[in-house]
């Protein structure tokens, strides 16, 4: 079974990772009970060129054109989109209260779940107590996504605290170069410039990842779905963070998750990192598409 040999892997990996102990006080984030370890570094790769699940098998054989309007584009958009999503607030299993422990758990200690962009451990909780991070903000959507669909979207959604959830607000993703450092508790989540957001190195592939699979499955679903102009500075900048930091296991988790859960679907640049190549550079890195 690949899913438990992955997890497997995973608790491996992780024991093996070197990871910053920090003692914590959050009582601001209503969190307790908390003793947080910060995933500075990233998390052990994701062999992806051994995916081995039948998901992408709709794609067939035949040969598929590149581009943003090309045949691998609209077969992944109409194919990805998920079959069901979960509800914003309230508790239960179909909830992202819920669901986001399960995607986000922490690998080396299931009673904890994985911030994103402090990337530190935290004590399983009900999502009350942290926040449902729009990865690619409400204000920067054209209005498309609030709290359903997309903004709901287990694929799209991160936990996060409340502090660092604020500090990225509806800045761009960017590259930043003696902007202002930002921490939480003691912990580096990034830097800001303007109205630009930077996140740690181990971050940077992972929230590219989100905005491509969010733009993909939904540009044919929303009639005025945003270019990712709209939260990414340029496309070169997007594809040269998830080109440096590529896809994890923990990314590997969520997609497993996913596919088991209501939603049934995975985010594909998790499993096939050259699909990006295929849909958005194929003349190059081009920033005016």
């Amino acid at each position: 079974d690949m899913k438990k040999l992955r997890k497997s892997l995973i608790i491996f990996a992780l024991s093996a990772t070197a990871i910053c102990g920090i003692s914590l006080s959050i009582s601001k984030n209503n969190l307790s009970e908390v003793s947080a370890q910060q995933h500075v570094e990233n998390f052990e790769l994701y062999d992806y060129q051994n995916y081995s699940g039948t998901y992408y098998d709709f794609l067939g054989t035949s040969t598929l054109t590149n581009g943003l309007n090309g045949t691998l584009r609209t077969k992944l958009s109409s194919n990805i989109l998920p079959k069901d999503w979960y509800s914003y607030s309230g508790s239960g299993e179909k909830t992202l209260s819920s669901i986001l422990q399960q995607a986000d758990e922490d690998p080396s200690n299931h009673d904890n779940m994985v911030f994103l962009y402090t990337r530190d451990s935290v004590k399983k909780q009900p999502a009350g107590t942290w926040n449902r991070e729009h990865t690619w903000p409400k204000n920067l959507s054209g209005g498309n996504w609030g709290e359903g669909k997309a903004g709901t979207d287990i694929l799209h959604l991160r936990p996060t605290y409340q502090t660092p959830n604020s500090t990225r607000s509806n800045n761009k993703f960017a590259e930043i170069s003696g902007g202002q450092k930002r921490t939480y508790n003691g912990m580096d989540f990034g830097y800001t410039s303007g109205s630009n957001f930077m996140p740690l190195d181990a971050v940077k592939g992972d929230v590219a990842r989100i905005i491509m699979y969010v733009w993909v499955a939904y540009k044919d679903y929303y009639s005025s779905m945003p270019n990712i102009t709209n939260v990414f500075e340029s496309y070169d900048t997007l594809l040269k963070w998830h080109t440096q930091d590529k896809p994890d296991l923990m990314e590997a988790h969520r997609n497993d998750v996913a596919e088991d859960s209501y939603q049934k679907n995975r985010n594909p640049f998790v499993d096939h990192p050259e699909y990006a190549e295929y849909i958005w550079n194929e003349n190059g890195l081009l920033d005016n598409k």
